[in-house]
């Protein structure tokens, strides 16, 4: 049996649109919106950084808490959930659909906000540096953090990696 050649074109066209997909369209770099791509979201600074002051008091009261999406053929963006986020909506976006991230949530509020005792370089180089703009980012984490490191957390197949952390406008919020 003989196969046009059209089909072997066809196969590898599929292939590099399936190897294209599976990087979701998002990397790692930071980006603040308004200024290097998409529109800017008119946040308040107090509603993101009660945001991040709100996801390190989990982790702070439920050590070891993790922020954990599945792996799948697809990659996912979910809402974070914060009571009383204001006009901030914060928004966990998988890299690869393969992989499995799980990381803490004090790493999600440093990613917000370049952590509780941020010099200010460090917030510059965070989301609340977008200020009221918003941005993304991917998610900072440190691998050697013994949560990371433990039995449970390795048989589980998750890594610490995978994740742009987004801050967005709520969608029931007014503009300012």
């Amino acid at each position: 049996m003989h196969l046009p050649s059209i089909v072997p074109a066809a196969v590898a066209t599929l292939l590099f649109t399936a190897a294209a997909s599976a990087q979701c369209g998002e990397g790692a770099q930071g980006i603040c919106y308004g200024e290097e791509g998409g529109e800017p979201q008119g946040l308040d600074l107090d509603d993101l950084q009660y945001v991040a002051d709100y996801l390190r008091y989990i982790g702070e009261s439920q050590p070891g808490a993790l922020f954990t999406m599945p792996g799948g053929f697809t990659c996912q963006e979910w809402g974070i959930e914060v009571p009383g986020a204001g006009t901030v909506l914060p928004l966990a976006k998988q890299t690869g659909p393969r992989v499995t991230p799980s990381v803490l949530y004090a790493d999600i509020a440093n990613t917000i906000d370049g952590g509780a005792d941020a010099t200010p370089e460090q917030r510059a180089e965070s989301l609340i540096g977008c200020a009221a703009s918003g941005g993304q980012v991917g998610i900072k984490t440190d691998p050697k953090n013994p949560y990371y490191n433990t039995d449970s957390y390795k048989a589980s197949g998750a890594k610490p990696t995978g994740l742009v952390i987004k801050v967005v406008r709520a969608p029931e919020s007014k503009k300012l």
